[in-house]
C-alpha cells in the first residue's frame, strides 16, 4: 500500500489500487470470520462532495449480516454519522442481524458531523492492535 497521501481514487496509480483493492478483499474476509458476516459493505467517499471526511483515499469494509438493517441502504446513513470507530459499527451490525426480528427503524446512536470530535492516536492505536491480532490469527487471507 502506498504511503503517500492521495486526496483522490482517481489519483491513485494502477498499482496502488489493485494493491487497495487486494487489501480490501483480504480485510472483508477476515472481518466477515471474526464477526459472522455473510456479506460486506465495501464504501469508498471520492472526495469532500462525495461525503469524503478525511481527505485521503480510504475504504470503509463492513462485515454485513441478514437482517442486520432492514433497508441495505440505512448502513450509509450510519457511516455518514460517522460513529465512534468501526468496532461500534460492527457490533451494532452483528446484535441487530443476531436479534430476532430486529427493527432498522430502531434509532441508532452516534454523533452528527458536526459534533464528532477526532479520535487520539492512542484510541486509533488501540483499535489497530485489536485488529493486528485478529489478521494475525489469519493468516491464510493473504494467500
Amino acid at each position: 500500500m502506498t504511503r503517500r497521501e492521495v486526496h483522490r481514487f482517481q489519483d491513485l496509480t494502477s498499482d496502488e489500487v489493485s494493491d487497495l483493492f487486494q487489501s480490501v478483499q483480504a480485510i472483508g474476509k477476515v472481518l466477515e470470520r471474526e464477526y459472522r458476516g455473510e456479506a460486506l459493505s465495501i464504501a469508498l467517499q471520492d472526495g469532500p462532495v462525495a461525503g469524503q471526511t478525511v481527505p485521503h483515499v480510504h475504504v470503509h469494509v463492513i462485515a454485513r449480516r441478514k437482517g442486520d438493517y432492514g433497508n441495505n441502504d440505512e448502513i450509509y446513513k450510519e457511516m455518514d454519522k460517522n460513529e465512534k470507530d468501526i468496532a461500534q459499527i460492527l457490533q451494532k451490525s452483528t446484535a441487530a442481524g443476531a436479534a430476532a426480528g430486529g427493527s432498522s427503524s430502531d434509532k441508532k446512536s452516534g454523533v452528527d458531523n458536526e459534533e464528532r470530535k477526532p479520535r487520539s492516536a492512542d484510541e486509533m492505536a488501540a483499535e489497530a492492535a485489536k485488529l493486528r491480532e485478529y489478521f494475525e490469527q489469519h493468516e491464510d487471507i493473504w494467500s
